[in-house]
């Protein structure tokens, strides 16, 4: 154990250096700078995308600051610009403009963001980190403030932003919270956790206006209508900051908050890869590379690393496409750093390897070979010049292969005793070797030919010329699993090469013959195939699971949620009427909550086997009419037709008339459920001698025949089969089903030709079996 571990540890030293370096590296942040250049190649690898068109940008441009003057403005500017917008009704106007300072015109602009009650402001900080607020009576006029602080990387790119700083959210957080209060609402991250911008493309693309323009309403109201509206300064040397795709001149910090919008509004913020990933890329790049490589040779190495290389650079720009952020630098460094340290590490290895191995083989034979004396002693060795390599040495070190032939009876020996057929024969097939396994498996012993044996018992002729072929070629043949007589075998093929003559020869040598090993793996078959049984199983129970859990819920929690708005509504009705429509309404969803709690308990009842069977003697002739007359009105009212056909020699009926009850009115509640206008259905009895069958057929839908074989199923729904939005629990069909069978009956079901048809079978009489009491 002790020599294993020693083996692998000093195999994995190559690797497991490089992963603590870059793990040192990583942590100092030595390779930021690299990781940033990816995110930047990787954005312009994966091109531009379309800026969200609920945005809109005013810029305060350098035309805006040529015509209307010097900035900063007085605020009587805005108060023209939020009067011009009041008649485009945009969704929310966001102020990315600090105004912490009180001006004369703070009541005329507070007045207007009153008026238009859509207006963010922004929150700065100062140089000692104190916040810097609007003044209190344009904030007490704004519909939401929001901080403005970003953290600028290196490169001066601003990479993810901290949606909420102290309570204060985000600027561009606030503006789409606002957005939400007035249109679709827009599902939003936790604020807890930075942003990481998803950059769309070049700014030039966003759609964006002069401020300039907008006041002397050159601007047609329709492009702010709905729209978020973000205002701030665009113009050259103020405000300046770099994004992915305008670095060289940089952009303006406006557009960081409309790049943070964008990125809310589409839902598609970068997830960078976490913790856990960045320990897996360490361990698969350093050891598991490492143990990859020490497999193969230097230009096998080569390709090995650059094809690694790619396929991370590939995957990293198919992941960000998907809107995930996974490191680059940190990979493609501790690749190159494991192949060139594997690289560097095998030729010190190899060399010390060597002459290890020949100092060994010299102590070891070099009394058989030479002196056939005693052994001599190190010093006497390295006098005699035989560890150097002079091609005397190497001619005396390959006479020692013919020490190894000592070995061949040990390995017979345990070939023998091996529970798996091990076989060996040359080219023309001749057997030479075979253990007993072998021998008794395939009818074969030495000096037989192979291929009568196997073909076509064993292997078809194509499959064992393809095979021999392929050994032939020295490329490796895959195993087969083979079944004869109920049991399972695994048939593997693997060349055989006599060593002693790659010794002698100093090229190498072509193989001599093959070896065949054949194992029983029948228990293993069939552990798998209980294991993919069992699999199975668990995974429907699984699914049963979630499937009752969400519907139950659903179907508890939705009853609940509208006793609760009945009785509020309750508490505000002004007539007598509208309490007696609330009242209903309340009675209405008591029902179906009580309804489900039943059919829960009579299902589970039925499963426990303790529903009390009460035999009734039934005349279907005067009793079937009273379960279908309650469903004459409710077909009327749906322009539907409902039929009951009861031949006159109908035969009365002994079994248990509530659940039978249950049974009919659930099928017909269905029909009539499902059933569209102008369609019709049917109730129908056909009697024989010890049994009948009450049929249900309703037109005008069909069930897919896929979907036949579940509908019985707890909670199963035919998806998209309620056109009309009835709704349902899932729950019927298998109530019915397990009442049928309750009943000592059987329900089947056919659909086609536009029509759906449920047969329920029973017995004229039935007696249920006693379960004996334990």
């Amino acid at each position: 154990m002790t020599w294993r571990f020693g083996k692998y540890g000093r195999s994995l030293l190559p690797g497991g250096l490089t992963t603590l370096v870059l793990a040192v590296l990583l942590n100092l942040g030595a390779l930021q700078s690299l990781e940033h250049l990816a995110y930047n190649t990787l954005l312009h690898l994966r091109g531009q995308l379309p800026w969200d068109d609920r945005l809109v940008l005013i810029a305060i441009d350098d035309v805006s600051i040529r015509s209307i003057g010097r900035f900063p403005w007085a605020r009587q500017q805005y108060v023209n610009l939020l009067g011009v917008l009041a008649e485009s009704d945009p969704s929310v106007i966001v102020m990315d403009l600090v105004w912490s300072e009180r001006s004369p015109d703070d009541t005329a602009l507070a007045q207007a963001m009153s008026q238009s009650s859509r207006v963010v402001l922004a929150t700065a900080q100062d140089s000692n980190g104190l916040p810097l607020p609007p003044v209190p009576e344009l904030a007490n006029a704004a519909i939401a403030s929001g901080h403005i602080i970003n953290r600028q990387d290196d490169d001066g790119i601003t990479r993810k932003v901290d949606l909420q700083i102290r309570n204060e959210p985000a600027l561009a957080l606030a503006a789409v919270q606002s957005h939400s209060l007035v249109q679709t609402p827009i599902s939003l991250p936790n604020p807890e956790q930075p942003l990481w911008i998803n950059w769309a493309g070049r700014v030039q693309q966003l759609r964006q206006y002069s401020f300039a323009d907008v006041v002397q309403r050159k601007i047609s109201a329709d492009a702010f209508r709905d729209k978020i509206v973000l205002v701030g300064v665009t113009a050259v040397g103020i405000d300046a900051m770099p994004t992915p795709f305008n670095q060289a001149p940089p952009a303006s910090g406006v557009y960081l908050h409309a790049a943070v919008i964008h990125t809310l509004l589409q839902q598609n913020a970068l997830k960078p890869l976490g913790d856990g990933w960045l320990i897996f890329i360490l361990l698969a790049g350093g050891p598991g590379l490492n143990l990859i490589l020490v497999r193969w040779r230097e230009n096998v190495q080569l390709l090995i690393w650059l094809s690694v290389c790619l396929s991370w650079i590939v995957l990293s720009w198919l992941l960000l496409k998907l809107n995930y952020w996974s490191p680059v630098a940190l990979p493609i460094a501790l690749f190159t750093s494991t192949a060139v340290a594997v690289a560097v590490g095998e030729r010190l290895r190899l060399n010390v390897l060597l002459q290890q191995q020949v100092r060994q083989l010299w102590q070891r034979h070099y009394s058989d070979v030479v002196l056939r004396g005693s052994k001599p002693d190190r010093a006497s060795i390295e006098r005699s010049g035989l560890l150097s390599s002079s091609p005397q040495s190497v001619t005396q070190l390959a006479a020692l292969a013919d020490q190894f032939g000592r070995s061949q009876s040990t390995q017979a020996a345990i070939a023998r005793s091996l529970s798996i057929g091990l076989l060996a024969a040359d080219w023309s097939g001749v057997v030479w070797f075979c253990n007993p396994v072998a021998a008794d498996w395939l009818h074969v012993s030495v000096n037989n030919n192979l291929t009568d044996r196997l073909v076509p018992n064993w292997l078809s002729e194509d499959q064992w010329q393809a095979d021999l072929q392929a050994l032939r070629q020295l490329a490796q043949v895959a195993p087969r699993e083979l079944h004869r007589d109920d049991r399972w075998f695994e048939l593997k093929l693997e060349l055989l090469t006599d060593r002693s003559n790659q010794l002698k020869l100093s090229a190498p040598t072509s193989p001599d013959g093959f070896l065949l090993l054949l194992e029983d793996i029948t228990l293993r078959k069939q552990v798998e195939e209980t294991l993919a049984q069992q699999v199975q199983e668990l995974q429907r129970l699984s699914q049963l699971k979630d499937d009752f859990l969400s519907t139950v819920s659903h179907e508890l929690r939705a009853p609940l949620t509208n006793i609760k708005l009945a009785i509020e509504l309750l508490k505000l009705a002004d007539s007598d009427k509208e309490t007696q429509y609330y009242i209903s309404v309340l009675e209405n969803e008591c029902n179906r909550e009580a309804n489900l709690i039943n059919d829960l308990l009579d299902l589970q009842r039925l499963e426990a086997k303790a529903q009390t069977f009460t035999p009734t003697l039934i005349d279907l002739r005067a009793w079937l009419p009273t379960i279908v007359a309650p469903f004459y009105e409710r077909a009327a009212m749906q322009q539907q037709t409902l039929h009951l056909d009861l031949p006159p020699e109908t035969s009365c009926l002994t079994s248990d008339q509530l659940s039978l009850e249950r049974i009919l009115t659930e099928l017909i509640n269905n029909a009539c459920k499902y059933t569209p206008p102008d369609g019709s259905i049917s109730v129908s009895v056909d009697c024989r001698a010890t049994d009948l069958d009450i049929a249900v057929q309703n037109t005008g839908c069909e069930i897919p025949e896929r979907e036949l074989n579940r509908i019985f199923e707890k909670f199963y729904r035919i998806p998209k089969a309620d056109p009309w939005k009835r709704g349902g629990t899932g729950l019927g069909l298998a109530l019915v089903k397990r009442l049928v069978e309750y009943l000592g009956g059987t329900i089947r079901v056919q659909s086609g030709s536009g029509q759906i048809t449920f047969v329920v079978q029973l017995p004229l009489k039935y007696e249920p079996k006693q379960e004996p009491m334990e």
